[in-house]
């Protein structure tokens, strides 16, 4: 475990796609943790229609406007990397295998309105002991990817003004709702 600090974490975003939390729930659950994390949040901006993430060097802030409570932060020395779309393929292959082999949760949004359609959407994670699958895999580049596995987050954004970019971010000391996968 490296020493950043991890705030709120992707079982709180699986919980809200597969239990379907209404905006007042989330709210309640997170609401001030995401307004804390809005707040501090602070760095170079990208995103797109399913995500926002802004970063400097000291984080990673991703929040998603689908789920206005809901938002990650990783607090800790960050640098992501600028991908071409063979790397970026190649590391939508990577999270998608270590996946099927049960190494860590994965999220992958194709497109806006992911929430409503499973042709937008790809989840594989592990619930009480338990691996569930929701949409199909797909080798089309997503708009945004998480992996959340033991050791790592593996985040994959698409920006469309820069292009691709990746984050492989060391597991931190889970903070306030950080589950472990």
């Amino acid at each position: 475990m490296s020493g950043a600090l991890e705030f709120g974490g992707q079982r709180s975003l699986l919980e809200a796609l597969e239990l379907g939390f209404s905006s007042a729930e989330l709210e309640e659950k997170h609401g001030l943790l995401t307004a804390f994390l809005r707040e501090r949040a602070r760095g170079l901006r990208y995103g797109n229609q399913v995500v926002e993430l802004l970063h400097d060097q000291e984080g990673v802030f991703v929040f998603f406007p689908a789920f206005p409570s809901l938002a990650f932060a990783w607090l800790g020395e960050a640098a992501g990397e600028f991908l071409s779309r063979g790397e970026a393929q190649i590391w939508l292959w990577e999270a998608l295998e270590r996946a099927r082999l049960a190494d860590g949760d994965l999220a992958v949004f194709y497109a806006h309105g992911f929430a409503e359609d499973d042709e937008k959407i790809f989840m594989n994670y592990a619930y009480e002991g338990e691996r569930y699958q929701r949409g199909v895999a797909s080798s089309r580049l997503p708009l945004f990817m998480w992996l959340a596995a033991p050791a790592e987050n593996l985040l994959l954004l698409h920006d469309a003004e820069a292009g691709f970019l990746g984050f492989r971010l060391r597991r931190g000391a889970p903070v306030l709702g950080g589950l472990r996968c």
